[in-house]
């Protein structure tokens, strides 16, 4: 079998694969950096009622329960790594910039205890007594989340899928193609025939397997690090309800992250609206971009499509990865087993949503 990707999707999917006696390969460029900043949501990153509205309430239910089963998989992994991936099960924080989405976080936080999820609202009273984040409307603390160090989870992945006996082949994949008896993958020199395939790409599964076109879109990921004033008091983990802006402060480092369409990316704006909203040095900050292929309704593209050996696992926000250890184990389930256990909310085959309102 082969997984074409590079970021955590992919190698989970690799090393879950291999777990279960199949023969593996990691096809595609090299990964030269851990994407996402470390923090292992419950959810997709938006208020429950928001996602609710736009799917459901029984399926977003589901939804956040596949996020739990996510937190297991994450927390038996580190528990069994020879290294410290930083893990610490310590919640994050939805932040609101607007009094909507103050108002759907509130409303949010009866639904999710009503459906099993703890957690707490803050309005920006409560916010400001605990925090230095003037320019917020209100919170939700979800208890279920957790962060890890991105860099040393990938590197901890990277010797585990090995270990394994997934085989690493560095190189761009041009096309993917089912065919009579599996699936063909056009590398720069050659191709590769294999029994089945899961493309798990950050950037352009949408051009190698075009059914999932409408519900992804080219954007772009900015990282910055930055120094907060001294004696500045910051949540370690949040991310706006509006599902753009994520930071993660790990030890002496701050990162951030914001997601956007590449039309409407400004790494300037971004500055600019954040020195109104948080207190840091505008100085200190350095900042770099990469290209991110995201979902246009904030839930990633996991599943089979269909009964062809091809499954995919794409879209997956480029502040934080949310489901990609449980998106491991629904792939496995389905190229090997038959049976495709992905919510249907995530499936490729689903229904465009439009933009859900807060």
């Amino acid at each position: 079998m082969a997984v074409v990707g590079a970021g955590l999707p992919a190698l989970l999917t690799a090393l879950e694969l291999a777990r279960r006696g199949a023969s593996v390969v990691r096809v595609g460029e090299p990964d030269r950096a851990a994407r996402g900043l470390g923090l292992a949501l419950l959810g997709p990153g938006r208020p429950y009622r928001t996602i609710a509205r736009a799917i459901g309430r029984s399926a977003a239910q589901l939804v956040w329960a596949a996020g739990c089963e996510n937190q297991l998989r994450l927390r038996a992994f580190v528990e069994a790594a020879a290294r410290d991936v930083g893990y610490r099960a310590a919640g994050s924080f939805l932040l609101a910039r607007t009094r909507a989405e103050a108002e759907a976080l509130e409303e949010s936080e009866d639904m999710l205890r009503d459906d099993g999820f703890p957690g707490e609202f803050l309005d920006h009273y409560m916010l400001e007594t605990r925090f230095d984040l003037p320019g917020f409307r209100g919170g939700y603390w979800a208890a279920g989340d957790a962060e890890v160090d991105a860099v040393r989870l990938r590197e901890a992945l990277q010797q585990a899928a090995r270990d394994a006996g997934v085989v690493f082949r560095e190189g761009p994949v041009s096309a993917v193609r089912t065919e009579p008896g599996g699936v063909r993958l056009d590398l720069e020199q050659g191709s590769l025939r294999v029994a089945a395939a899961v493309v798990a790409c950050d950037v352009s599964a949408a051009e190698l397997v075009p059914e999932v076109a409408p519900l992804v879109a080219r954007g772009a990921s900015a990282r910055l690090s930055l120094s907060l004033l001294a004696g500045a008091a910051l949540p370690s983990a949040a991310r706006t309800a509006d599902g753009q802006l994520a930071w993660h402060a790990n030890g002496d480092g701050f990162l951030m992250a914001e997601t956007a369409p590449v039309a409407a990316f400004d790494s300037a704006r971004l500055l600019r609206d954040l020195a109104t909203r948080l207190p840091f040095d505008l100085a200190s900050a350095a900042s770099g971009a990469e290209a991110a292929e995201l979902s246009l309704d904030g839930l990633p593209v996991v599943g089979q499509l269909g009964r062809r050996p091809l499954a995919m696992a794409c879209g997956f926000s480029g502040l934080a990865p949310g489901f990609a250890f449980a998106a491991a184990r629904w792939l496995a389930d389905a190229l090997l087993r038959g049976t495709d256990p992905t919510p249907d909310a995530l499936r490729p085959t689903r229904t465009p949503l439009a933009s859900p309102d807060v």
